[in-house]
């Protein structure tokens, strides 16, 4: 259908020979026309230039890009729909890519903005920056002709690229919006102020580097306003690692009683033994006590160990914090000191526990193997 249209002395026209009107209007209604009925027709020739039959007063086909542009170009919204005729479809979605990130910074600026200026300044947007007691204005005008719009390169990552900024701008549900706006504030005022007459243009063509500069800062921002968050989590981390050292110390020296137990079941046992199998039997259940304690005493500072690196693990995700890194990185450490001292205690004490038990094993062999003797 849209080949039926052509433009004719100033007219837009869509021919309508062999074609059925409802198919016509059905086609119209699509593009924004919500009364095509009002379309004169004469003969076979539809008029489309009646701007009133239009929504938003607004027709979609132009017969050149430059048309095109002068019609959008001071529009408050992108029009739902433009096609310009004999335009083939890879030119279209070049145009329309264009056309895309034009009014997606332009609503992101009007949201950003201090001012849309008045009858001396028409098609900007102002902005005031105040630093160090002094305030400064920067003036943006989105107006340019319709070769520099064409000029610009135009890519897939730039236009997602300021889809992000303005999905950024303008989501207004959670508590960092006004700050969100703020950073890029700065990050737009850090990008043109080598620039002696800032546009919408400069913007365009350098979107990517916009969004990206932005970025930067705005994990600046989350980065600052998160340090107390990490140092809680430090500190829980800390503590959580600390209590399961304390557990696993107590449970050893709990199962620890089992020492000196041996060495009372090995003198009740040792008095009525008489036979070679009598001792061995002590013996052997000496040696499989003595292991299974220093086994565990083993494992226990296995676990410890493990419980170290696995607190240093969870320090990691800290490392790419960019605000606040000095006061983390200090309480990463005074907490590593900390659980590495608890650590050294526990496996110093297992450490003597297992001394123990090799010295009471090596006790009750000297005196099994001296009963032994003055039986033989």
């Amino acid at each position: 259908m849209l080949e039926r249209i052509s433009l004719d002395d100033d007219q837009l026209i869509l021919d309508a020979r062999s074609v059925d009107m409802g198919e016509v209007f059905a086609f119209l209604k699509v593009h924004g026309c919500h009364s095509p009925e009002r379309l004169e027709l004469f003969g076979t020739d539809l008029f489309l230039s009646l701007p009133s039959a239009w929504d938003a007063c607004f027709v979609p086909f132009f017969a050149s890009t430059e048309a095109m542009w002068h019609a959008v170009r001071t529009r408050s919204k992108k029009p739902e729909h433009i096609h310009i005729i004999g335009m083939d479809a890879d030119q279209q979605v070049s145009i329309s890519r264009l056309i895309n990130l034009y009014f997606l910074l332009r609503e992101a600026l009007k949201t950003l903005c201090h001012s849309e200026g008045d009858d001396s300044q028409t098609h900007k947007y102002i902005f005031f920056n105040s630093k160090e007691s002094l305030l400064t204005k920067m003036e943006i005008s989105y107006l340019m002709k319709c070769d520099e719009l064409l000029a610009i390169d135009v890519g897939e990552k730039d236009l997602k690229d300021a889809q992000k900024l303005h999905a950024a701008v303008m989501a207004d549900e959670d508590v960092h919006c006004e700050e969100r706006r703020h950073v890029m504030r700065e990050t737009l005022t850090d990008l043109l102020k080598d620039e002696k007459d800032c546009s919408l243009r400069l913007i365009m063509e350098s979107v990517s580097k916009f969004y990206k500069k932005y970025n930067e800062r705005y994990k600046v921002y989350v980065s600052k306003f998160s340090v107390n968050k990490i140092l809680t989590e430090i500190e829980n981390d800390c503590v959580s690692f600390l209590g399961k050292v304390q557990e696993a110390i107590m449970a050893q020296q709990t199962k620890a009683f089992a020492v000196p137990g041996g060495i009372v079941a090995a003198g009740a046992i040792l008095k009525p033994a008489t036979t070679s199998w009598d001792y061995l039997i002590i013996l052997v259940g000496l040696i499989i006590s003595t292991w299974m304690i220093i086994s565990l005493n083993n494992n226990v500072v296995s676990h410890i160990n493990l419980l170290a690196e696995e607190f240093n693990r969870s320090t990691k995700k800290y490392d790419d914090i960019v605000v606040g890194v000095e006061e983390i990185q200090e309480k990463i450490e005074d907490s590593r000191m900390k659980l590495s001292s608890s650590s050294e205690s526990a496996k110093s004490k297992l450490g003597v526990l297992t001394r123990v038990c090799y010295l009471v094993f090596i006790l009750v062999s000297l005196i099994l193997l001296k009963r032994f003797l003055e039986t033989s």
